[in-house]
């Protein structure tokens, strides 16, 4: 029954052969095609959240250092305890700038844009901008107590307490999105992830741009004897850092 089908068909063996391998042939590339995108998309999704989950740890670990060193002035700690908790928020200082580049690359990837996303500025102008204000009040708070002054009172002239709040509020908003816009999808050519990162933008602009009260008024000058520059203590510049290209990110690096 089967050669007469052939027959009617007017099929050959070898015709049968070739169709059979030239569909094997054209099955394996797809396959083959398919799951190499499947991989790259995988790849690149650990990537991008992995980044985002750097970003976080580093915001969160130096915001908690800077909230241990206030802790310790204000409630007049040894100052053996206070220097080594200066010591370590200068670690995670230290740990932040020298990922500054690193982070702008990694939220211009999350946002999906290719030279420059707009949520690049937020993240120098606001969350970075008053991380710089928070360094400098800890280094003058941290400088007044080596001296044993009113360390508390240079606190409270720089409003330690909302640019510590600001920063978990706006790091925590900025996080929080980007790890949004990493979500794993295998479905290309979608608005979803437009309308995702149009809100991300909104909300980030809320958190950081709506609640952001500006530089803190200055904090009272030291004596005319400085302190002793130590190990523990990082100097900071006398501006907060301005948006800048990508070539040259804003950082809160100390002068010397």
């Amino acid at each position: 029954m089967s050669r007469g089908l052939l027959r009617y068909a007017r099929l050959t063996r070898r015709q049968i052969v070739m169709f059979a391998l030239a569909s094997a042939a054209i099955n394996g590339v797809i396959t083959a095609s398919v799951g190499a995108w499947l991989a790259q998309t995988y790849s690149a999704y650990q990537s991008r959240r992995q980044a985002i989950e750097t970003i976080a740890h580093l915001v969160y670990e130096r915001r908690t250092r800077a909230g241990m060193v206030a802790s310790a002035i204000r409630r007049n700690a040894d100052i053996e305890e206070v220097r080594h908790r200066k010591q370590a928020y200068d670690e995670a200082y230290v740990d932040w700038n020298k990922n500054v580049m690193l982070n702008l690359f990694a939220i211009r990837e999350a946002a999906g844009d290719l030279k420059f996303s707009a949520l690049e500025p937020l993240f120098e102008d606001h969350l970075i901008a008053r991380m710089a204000d928070v360094d400098r009040c800890i280094t003058k708070a941290y400088d007044a107590r080596v001296l044993d002054q009113d360390a508390k009172a240079v606190l409270e002239a720089c409003r330690m307490a909302e640019l510590h709040q600001f920063v978990l509020d706006c790091g925590a908003t900025f996080t929080n999105e980007l790890y949004k816009l990493t979500r794993l999808t295998f479905i290309p050519f979608s608005g979803e992830f437009a309308e995702t990162k149009a809100l991300a933008e909104t909300r980030i602009r809320e958190a950081c741009l709506a609640k952001d009260t500006g530089a803190p008024v200055a904090a009272p000058s030291s004596p005319a004897q400085p302190a002793t520059p130590t190990a523990a203590t990082s100097s900071v510049p006398a501006s907060p850092p301005q948006a800048t290209s990508p070539a040259q990110p804003a950082t809160d690096a100390p002068t010397k």
